[in-house]
């Protein structure tokens, strides 16, 4: 019988490998996939196996740390097995990721306090992960609950003097239940002696200014009635045989020092003292709760979650949190900043307005922003991280601003913006070397000609107008109209190579002009690539025959161009006209198609080259226009024919 239960065991674990690896498959194809990841949670909670859980919570906190409930699941389960420094472990992990968490922190020092136990230390050590908590969330607005537990905890130990500051701190803090925490502080006073309760500095000042006030008060309202003292004294024992308690020190046990020290009536005006002079903290702290509250009851999901945030959500926290930039402290801001992270972690626009408040405030932290929204909750955003490189940039880190970029194209393939970011950074550090090999890679990889055309014109003239280099400029632009022989970016920019040498190199201006009139382009460029070998000629040209030549062939190419589309548009004006013959029941007895509307008489020069390429729809290319797009005007003679 143990044989057989030993043999089903060993088959059944195969199948349960194999049933794991199909849904480690689903997170491996798709890292983004949240369903899938708490499908294999899910999955690994069942089992027994706490290797297998550790490595798949392990790899789901890499992608999503802000979950706070798998993060307690995780150390319950280290925990039942009794693997409580594990569980420990996992907690100061979690805390770590967000310390703003403060059910996460309750639940660690729920955790800890168990296993403390009764130890010698027990109590330094609770109260040492109490503060840290305190320092991490006790500012948070919902953060109510963490302060009752370490309040109630210090009232247990009977550390009253330790339960007052902790309020003298929480009244200044704007927390939601801020009136419940001031409630209970007034009950906290009416109960206990103000000298268990205040420090000694504080007792000390307070009771000498309650005995002035008291001295003060029975100076003004004295009676020295004598009636009234003669009956006084007549109830008095007689001399010798007073009834006085025990000797200053020799008092019995448990006797109360205020009971010689100080009246009722001194007890209770200091009492009134203590909560009055709280009383202005929690005014003050009433006026401030009061701006934020209707931003905090707006708030329906404080947080993470993958699901898509309405607008009105993303709208209050922008508003809020300009409403803490301009009016609450740099503590309070950034608090609120990391509220709204949780929150709207996988928002790139938030992230980008903490990072860009942080560049302003506090510089050295800012890295930290971009690293934990770039590395962790946006991968593959590309806008935050061109960001990020440009301020590490600004800050002379270039080489991690090149790293940044670096490792965005690893993460976002063929995305043509990122090349570009990376070749103008090694143009503005000066490394010519890396800009060639750059600009010669994209050149050859490119899988258009287009898109190699568009790498050859940015190239070249990199080349002339920044290294001065006028050779390899026109090389460069030749080799591409092997491959590009239409393409009129090219040839713009081999005229423009022209133009821009010292004295201005016409005869290649003129074999580009040429090039371009001999190649396969079409009419309307054509036409005004004529336009502008005339104009050029015009204007620089001492040869009035070459001027008059250049003129006649541009006046016979616009003639012969717009005759034939003037043709074409007379023959669309004809086909619109047939009308659609029909029967009389209806049906259709002949049917002509009218041809396409006629085309303007003058050719629209085209106001940017567009690529067919998927990835460059982020990025705003301007065509490089050494000129004004040119109109072709009606030929006119300049000079007499011969």
């Amino acid at each position: 019988m143990e044989e057989e239960r030993s043999k089903k065991k060993a088959e059944s674990e195969p199948n349960k490998s194999s049933e794991l690896e199909k849904y480690w498959q689903v997170v491996k194809d798709n890292p983004s996939d949240f369903g899938g990841w708490t499908y294999l949670l899910h999955y690994v909670e069942q089992g027994n196996n706490i290797e297998a859980a550790r490595k798949a919570f392990n790899a789901f906190f890499k992608h999503y740390p802000y979950c706070y409930g798998y993060w307690k699941k995780f150390a319950d389960m280290e925990k039942n097995l009794n693997n409580f420094e594990a569980a420990e472990k996992i907690f100061e992990e979690g805390t770590k990721a967000i310390p703003l968490s403060v059910d996460l922190w309750i639940h660690y020092i729920n955790f800890f306090k168990d296993q403390q136990g009764e130890s010698e230390d027990s109590y330094e050590c609770i109260k040492r992960l109490f503060k840290r908590a305190l320092a991490a969330a006790g500012r948070e607005f919902r953060s109510d609950r963490l302060w009752d537990l370490y309040v109630n905890w210090e009232e247990e130990n009977k550390k009253l003097r330790d339960v007052t500051a902790a309020y003298d701190e929480l009244l200044t803090i704007p927390t939601q239940l801020y009136s419940h925490h001031f409630e209970k502080f007034r009950k906290h006073v009416k109960k206990n002696n103000p000298r268990e309760i205040l420090s000694t500095d504080e007792f000390l000042e307070l009771r000498q200014n309650v005995v002035n006030t008291l001295k003060h008060d029975a100076v003004m309202g004295e009676d020295d009635d004598d009636d009234k003292l003669t009956d006084k004294n007549s109830d008095a024992s007689p001399p010798g045989m007073e009834t006085d308690d025990a000797p200053p020190g020799l008092e019995p046990d448990g006797t109360s020092i205020e009971k010689d020290m100080m009246t009722a009536e001194e007890i209770e005006l200091m009492k009134k003292k203590i909560v009055e002079k709280r009383k202005l903290l929690h005014e003050k702290n009433e006026i401030e709760v009061g701006k934020r509250w209707s931003f905090e009851e707006a708030i329906k999901r404080p947080y993470f979650h993958v699901k898509t945030l309405e607008r009105a959500q993303l709208k209050n926290w922008k508003d809020y949190l300009d409403y803490e930039v301009e009016n609450g402290t740099h503590e309070s801001t950034v608090i609120l900043f990391e509220r709204c992270m949780i929150a709207c972690a996988l928002y790139e626009d938030m992230w980008l307005k903490y990072a860009k408040y942080m560049e302003t405030h506090q510089p050295e932290a800012a890295s930290e922003v971009y690293e934990r929204a770039c590395k962790i909750h946006l991968p593959r955003k590309p806008s935050i991280r061109f960001s990020w490189a440009s301020f590490e940039e600004k800050r002379s880190n270039v080489d991690r601003a090149a790293q940044i970029l670096e490792e965005l194209g690893e993460s976002i393939k063929d995305m043509l913006e990122i090349t570009i970011r990376k070749i103008n950074l090694e143009r503005r550090r000066g490394n010519n070397e890396k800009v060639d090999e750059l600009y010669s890679n994209c050149i050859a990889e490119a899988k258009t000609s287009q898109m190699s055309s568009h790498f050859a014109t940015k190239y070249a003239r990199y080349l002339y107008k920044v290294r001065g280099d006028f050779v390899k400029a026109t090389e460069i632009l030749k080799n591409a109209l092997k491959n590009d022989p239409s393409n009129p970016y090219i040839l713009l920019q081999l005229v423009d190579v022209g133009y821009q040498q010292d004295p201005m190199d016409q005869s290649a201006i003129l074999e580009a002009f040429d090039m371009a009139l001999s190649s396969d382009m079409n009419n309307d460029q054509k036409l005004l690539f004529a336009q502008r070998k005339l104009e050029f000629l015009e204007d620089f040209s001492s040869d009035p025959q070459r001027i008059q030549d250049a003129f006649e062939d541009y006046a016979k190419m616009f003639k012969s161009h717009y005759s034939s589309r003037k043709r074409s548009a007379e023959e669309d004006d004809e086909s619109k006209e047939k009308k659609v013959k029909t029967e009389v029941n209806g049906s259709v007895v002949v049917s002509t198609t009218a041809g396409s509307a006629a085309t303007s008489a003058v050719p629209a020069q085209d106001a940017s080259y567009q690529y067919p390429h998927s990835a460059w729809a982020n990025y705003a290319q301007n065509s490089y226009n050494y000129q004004q797009a040119w109109t072709p005007y009606a030929a006119t003679n300049y000079y007499s024919s011969h």
